[in-house]
């Protein structure tokens, strides 16, 4: 490690002179300081992804669009290397390194293998291999002659290019790209729930209030989940609707005002499976799992209290307050789909079905320490309808 930031230090503090000077002297320059990188590199593990780095960096990588692409890091046989590998012959590059993925790994080409002939040539020196190279494009299929393990070989190599993945070899099938499920993410998160509203209309109709939407309630909350392997997400969300009203008590001369307030609220523990079907597009399946509940609050009330007169203000007049309620565990299956714009923000639709189960029959009377009375006569109303949403998601 210590080679690699020495070597980056000194490549960034002369780059201000390498500049300065004729620009065939600086491609001199930066392809010896290539070379050298590539020395002190060439032994440490993805020492060859660096080097590429450092030469797109540097702008080294003047190539064509279709310049003949091998992948590999070459330079001159030394007679201390040569005596290593026990090569007797004058002529050949040695190989120092080979990208992943590119057409020499493809060719299995290795470290310490000596290129000997491209398409018949020699390839005298490093100065010749890159001549050679250059009088090919991408596609262009060759015979190339290698020293390796004490004998030559001959393989069929066929070149890239920087720009395109390495040709297949015949018969091989192009591997599939793996397309990411997603990290996760939260967003504010609008709901219809299309509810039956039959008995909560019937009871504040009686008091003299108007419908609440039979067709559906917009309830509004948040959700959010992670990742948390394999594709499945772990999450939670909250909904909840509410629509407070008052109106004057229909009897005639009456100073007391009717106050009425319905809420309705669900939530619980998410968990989805999600499916990838392009690199911003993607789908889940799902369930939550929660608790729900409506809530009618009504208070009646003339506002006229007095302190010293409180217990017959409330005794012995009609200042009233009720509040009922019935709760509920809900299942809710659903189905996602998720359209990503920018790397930290999508759009994002659901669609689901809210069954909800009572463990308790009729609605409840809350008193002051979460006592439950029974309301008599009251009905089994029931919790469940579809769900859709559509909205901002921030994450993915």
């Amino acid at each position: 490690m210590k080679k690699v930031v020495i070597a980056v230090v000194a490549l960034g503090f002369v780059l201000g002179s390498l500049y300065a000077q004729p620009k065939d002297e600086l491609r001199k320059e930066l392809k010896q300081m290539q070379v050298e990188l590539q020395g002190d590199l060439a032994d440490m593990p993805g020492g060859s992804k660096m080097i590429v780095k450092i030469n797109k960096d540097l702008g080294l990588d003047t190539d064509s669009a279709d310049a003949a692409y091998l992948g590999i890091f070459v330079e001159d046989v030394t007679f201390p290397k040569a005596q290593e590998l026990n090569y007797k012959g004058n002529i050949g590059v040695l190989v120092t390194g080979v990208v992943q993925e590119s057409p020499a790994w493809q060719s299995r080409i290795s470290e310490d293998d000596i290129i000997l002939t491209l398409g018949g040539k020699e390839a005298t020196n490093l100065d010749v291999f890159e001549k050679i190279r250059k009088q090919y494009r991408a596609g262009d299929a060759i015979k190339m002659d290698i020293f390796r393990s004490g004998e030559i070989i001959t393989i069929d190599f066929t070149f890239g290019s920087r720009q395109t993945k390495a040709p297949l070899a015949p018969g091989e099938k192009p591997a599939k790209e793996k397309l990411s499920v997603g990290y996760g993410g939260g967003s504010w998160v609008p709901l219809w729930f299309d509810t039956d509203m039959e008995d909560i209309n019937s009871i504040i109709t009686q008091m003299g209030f108007g419908k609440l939407n039979e067709d559906g309630i917009l309830m509004q909350g948040g959700a959010g989940k992670g990742h948390v392997g394999k594709g499945y997400f772990l999450g939670g969300a909250v909904y909840g609707y509410e629509d407070s009203r008052k109106i004057l008590e229909p009897i005639a001369g009456s100073q007391y005002q009717i106050w009425m307030s319905y809420r309705n609220t669900m939530g619980g523990v998410t968990l989805d499976k999600r499916f990838a079907l392009s690199k911003n597009i993607i789908t889940s399946v799902g369930l939550m799992l929660g608790g729900a509940s409506h809530t009618v609050e009504v208070l009646k009330s003339n506002a006229n209290y007095d302190w010293n007169d409180w217990d017959t203000t409330l005794l012995n007049r009609n200042n009233t307050h009720s509040l009922v309620s019935r709760s509920y565990i809900i299942a809710q299956p659903k189905a996602e789909l998720m359209v990503r714009l920018l790397p930290w923000f999508g759009l994002r639709a659901e669609g689901g079905y809210t069954y909800g189960y009572a463990p308790k029959g009729g609605w409840r009377v809350k008193g002051l320490n979460d006592e439950n009375f029974e309301v008599l006569n009251s009905p089994d109303t029931e919790y469940q309808g579809y769900t859709v949403t559509v909205g901002p998601w921030f994450g993915f």
